[in-house]
């Protein structure tokens, strides 16, 4: 997928099957128009960003745990897992926090 080309949710989980890094996955993001916003994170999850996509129909949460590993999960919402907004496995059903969980290089 060239960039500025990430408009569903599905673009993402292809995005996120194919093994993209955390680096490239949010440039992609944001020359596609996403915007982010700081996602409040534990001791276990870490820091990272919620990106939302222009529509507000989707979001992917990408968070950097203290070990310095990333993942990324992807919901129908704007809410990067709001209350109703359950993350997607990779063919974009809800799924289990295995299914749900993609991790990322760095």
């Amino acid at each position: 997928m060239s960039s500025g080309t990430i408009k569903t949710a599905i673009d993402v989980l292809n995005l996120l099957v194919s093994h993209i890094d955390k680096t490239t996955l949010e440039t992609e993001l944001m020359n596609s128009g996403w915007i982010f916003a700081i996602a409040k994170g534990g001791t276990k999850s870490g820091t990272g960003k919620i990106w939302t996509s222009p529509d507000r129909q989707c979001s992917v949460r990408i968070m950097t745990k203290p070990d310095a590993s990333s993942y990324a999960r992807v919901y129908n919402g704007a809410g990067g897992g709001a209350p109703g907004e359950p993350a997607l496995n990779a063919l974009g059903q809800p799924g289990n926090r295995t299914e749900t969980h993609f991790f990322l290089t760095v």
